[in-house]
């Protein structure tokens, strides 16, 4: 795995000397980093709280898990193509998801809403946000649904031929 050399890694690709595996490695590391590069403790003026920490950490937990969910998928397939399934069908997975999800999400908000009134004007008044459990359990949700619904396209996909 190169971190630093990317004309060889280039060079690695154009010779197909790039394994599925390998992939799966650049895309999971991908991943983590990414989540880990938006954590909340790293914005300056940003009020962390306990809640920030848990959603940290099961957003880094259900990633992790859902990319080794697509890369089983794949693998006990045909093995082929994981990186370019995984992106070029994950947008437009992504975008049926966002479209599925929100009715789900305005339900959560609106439930969360009704039942802790007490959000809606103890956060302005003291400027501070709290994330919420509702928040956590609705995101953690999409996303698990995102990886379900990829992963069930991407073993469709990579179903071996009789």
């Amino acid at each position: 795995m190169y971190f630093w050399k990317v004309d060889q890694l280039v060079e690695d690709f154009r010779n197909d000397n790039v394994t599925q595996k390998e992939q799966f490695h650049y895309i999971l590391l991908f991943t983590i980093l990414t989540i880990l590069g938006s954590d909340p403790a790293l914005y300056i003026d940003f009020t962390y709280h306990i809640n920030d920490l848990y959603m940290s950490i099961l957003l880094l937990t259900v990633n992790i898990c859902g990319v080794f969910y697509l890369y089983i998928k794949n693998s006990t397939g045909d093995n082929k193509d994981f990186l370019p399934r995984v992106i070029c069908l994950g947008l437009p997975v992504l975008i049926r998801t966002i479209v599925f999800c929100i009715p789900i999400l305005f339900l959560i908000g609106f439930v969360e809403a009704f039942f802790e009134p007490e959000l809606n004007t103890a956060d302005l008044e003291d400027e501070i946000y709290k994330t919420t459990y509702g928040e956590i359990a609705a995101v953690n949700f999409v996303i698990m649904f995102y990886y379900y619904y990829l992963a069930k396209k991407i073993s469709l996909l990579s179903q071996k031929k009789a």
